[in-house]
């Protein structure tokens, strides 16, 4: 029997395309999801033979990943954001009691880092290299830990492995970024965000990676990423329809709705299920936000408006959609 309440992911960096890491950096606990995953494609060889039937078939492709659901430990999420946007800068935290932490900022960058990904249900160990972070999902509701969805595609797969090389302790016990006492803040109409009653909130970060293999090979020659998009949404439970308004019309006294472009900007805070001084933040300022007037309910209830996002542009050449901003006490994710 494989139990499937047995799961793990472990993680490293890769130092270029073809060699693995050799070891996990970090290992940590799963909600739900797949630790290894093959789409293969298999075609048929199409032949007239004299018979009313096909004859022979073929392996097209195979292409290897994973694609699992965690909670945000503060020790691998820098990772996978880093893996997922292309660009981490890493310093000593400032403040009070904060030696040993350090605070790491990812941003849009150029190339995205490759990975290599160790998956574990029950008793059986997989592999997969040369894996780039297709998808990263993030949301929020209430105070539930925040969750996180990560979709990697790889070059090369490895099933049956005893174990996990070498003896890193899952993150499992360290606690997680939760909403709890945080801050979340949004505005719809300028880029100085104020504190709003947010009651739930996604982000997605998606590469558009393709993954074709060369001829004569079923595997993929490489994992090549595409344009991020960057889509989500922040649902409030508002006072008055003033962030509606300044949507639609380009001002919080404005009467009439407004052909040009309105941009918005978000600003949220967790704090640590554990560690006061682990922290995450989540920021941008360019966000081209929609919604819906809200429903009128015979059972009544305070209304909730949610205003959805995708694809946040640049607003100059060196800006970044999205801004993450996380301390811990890792010092370094970019070797």
């Amino acid at each position: 029997m494989i139990n499937t309440s047995i799961g793990l992911i472990g993680v490293a960096k890769q130092s270029n395309k073809s060699t693995a890491a050799s070891t996990p950096a970090y290992v940590h606990g799963l909600t739900g999801g797949q630790v290894f995953k093959l789409d293969r494609t298999v075609e048929s060889d199409d032949v007239s033979c004299g018979v009313r039937a096909g004859t022979d078939s073929h392996v097209e492709s195979v292409v290897p990943g994973a694609d699992f659901d965690t909670y945000g430990y503060a020790d691998v999420l820098p990772l996978y954001f880093y893996a997922a946007m292309g660009s981490i800068a890493s310093a000593a935290a400032s403040g009070t009691g904060m030696t040993g932490y350090h605070k790491h900022t990812v941003t849009l960058g150029d190339i995205l880092p490759y990975l290599t990904v160790w998956g574990r249900i029950g008793g059986e160990y997989t592999s997969v290299a040369g894996c780039k972070v297709d998808q990263l999902e993030m949301e929020f509701e209430g105070n539930s830990p925040l969750e996180f969805g990560v979709t990697l595609l790889g070059l090369a797969a490895t099933l049956g492995l005893s174990q996990f090389p070498g003896s890193v302790d899952p993150s499992c016990f360290d606690g997680y970024f939760v909403p709890t006492g945080g801050t979340f803040k949004i505005d719809t109409a300028s880029g100085t965000p104020a504190v709003a009653p947010v009651t739930q909130g996604s982000l997605t970060l998606a590469n558009n990676c393709t993954a074709d293999p060369l001829a004569g090979q079923v595997t993929p020659g490489d994992i090549e990423e595409g344009k991020l998009v960057s889509s989500g949404s922040v649902t409030v439970k508002p006072d008055d329809m003033t962030l509606y308004r300044k949507l639609v019309t380009g001002s919080a006294s404005g009467t009439t709705p407004t052909g040009a472009m309105v941009y918005g900007s978000i600003e949220w805070n967790f704090t640590h299920s554990k560690d006061s001084k682990c922290s995450l933040k989540v920021t941008a300022s360019n966000i081209p936000f929609t919604a819906d007037f809200p429903d009128v309910d015979p059972a009544g209830g305070a209304a909730e408006v949610e205003f959805s996002f995708d694809n946040i542009g640049l607003a100059s050449r060196s800006g970044s959609p999205v801004t993450i901003e996380i301390t811990n006490q890792v010092a370094s994710y970019s070797s």
